[in-house]
């Protein structure tokens, strides 16, 4: 019998190359991030698989089959029941084909782009992994993580015109629902800034974070420190290259960092933007709830 298994196609390049999934809150950069390591030549990494979609309807889906299973063995077959029901162990190995699967895709593109003999890497970026990391280190248990973290208010913000193009934060019909939500964003950002160093600390050399502003800064030197990591080509034309192919200018259509478009998804690609649409009492909202974990991360309060 033929296995309905697209994955298994994957084994000879995972016999070779390392797996990584790439997080970060959204609008924190993790796109720009992705297409980085994407123009490596050792390195392939797909966006976004929505995985997380499914891991969390899988579970209710699980639980829902067992309760039938187990109503049918009590009323039909008790001690005579052969089928015991679906735990962890079976969700986890779900996820990792659904994961292997989709790095099919990666490596088909990979392969298509010519760097199936080079590569070393081949992994997937998806901000929604952060909302359960324990789960992906227990269906991932080598791959490794790479995240990215930005000032929280900007993320705020550049979420705001992701979503509301059209809409200035602070006029007079768009302030209450503006700071309405504020709060829980903040909260979000340094949960997720929480589960990041914890994550760090429970897998020493498996987890590496960059900072957004510190990638618009020098780009080159945070890719260098990237693929050094990974254990890629450095060399100054490679880095090179890949800075150049991902510059806001190319990526934005010819446009220079802090020249706007509401518009487009690569809207600004500045840090510091939340000064402009935040005013006291936006800021103060945010650093009641975030205001520690910013400290810590070294940005201004």
């Amino acid at each position: 019998m033929k296995l309905l298994s697209g994955a298994e196609a994957l084994r000879p390049l995972l016999d070779r190359a390392g797996l990584f999934i790439v997080t970060g809150v959204t609008k924190s950069g993790t796109t720009w991030l992705q297409r980085l390591l994407d123009s490596h030549p050792e390195v392939a990494c797909g966006g976004e698989s929505k995985l997380n979609v499914l891991l969390t309807q899988l579970a209710p889906a699980i639980r829902e089959y067992n309760t039938a299973l187990t109503k049918t063995n009590d009323k039909i077959y008790k001690e005579q029941a052969v089928y015991e029901t679906l735990g962890k162990p079976q969700l986890l190995a779900a996820m990792q084909y659904f994961f292997l699967d989709r790095l099919a895709a990666v490596q088909r593109r990979a392969e298509a782009a010519g760097k199936t003999a080079a590569l070393r890497w081949v992994g997937d970026k998806d901000p929604d992994y952060k909302r359960d990391l324990v789960s992906w280190r227990a269906i991932l248990p080598d791959a490794r993580i790479i995240s990215t973290i930005r000032d929280g208010r900007d993320c705020y913000v550049s979420l705001w015109f992701h979503l509301y193009p059209d809409r200035e934060p602070l006029a007079a019909e768009n302030r209450a629902d503006f700071i309405g939500r504020i709060k829980g964003h903040a909260a979000t950002w340094r949960d997720t800034a929480a589960k990041f160093q914890k994550d760090a600390a429970d897998h020493p050399g498996r987890h590496f974070s960059l900072r957004y502003e510190n990638m618009l800064e020098d780009t080159g030197r945070e890719m260098t420190a990237l693929f050094d990591w990974l254990g890629c080509d450095v060399s100054d034309a490679t880095i090179a290259e890949v800075v150049r192919r991902n510059s806001f200018q190319a990526l934005s259509g010819g446009r220079a960092p802090g020249e706007a478009d509401a518009g487009s998804f690569l809207r600004k690609g500045i840090a510091g933007d939340w000064k402009n649409h935040f005013d006291a009492e936006c800021d103060a909202l945010y650093r009641a709830v975030a205001g520690e974990a910013l400290a810590a991360a070294g940005y201004e309060v």
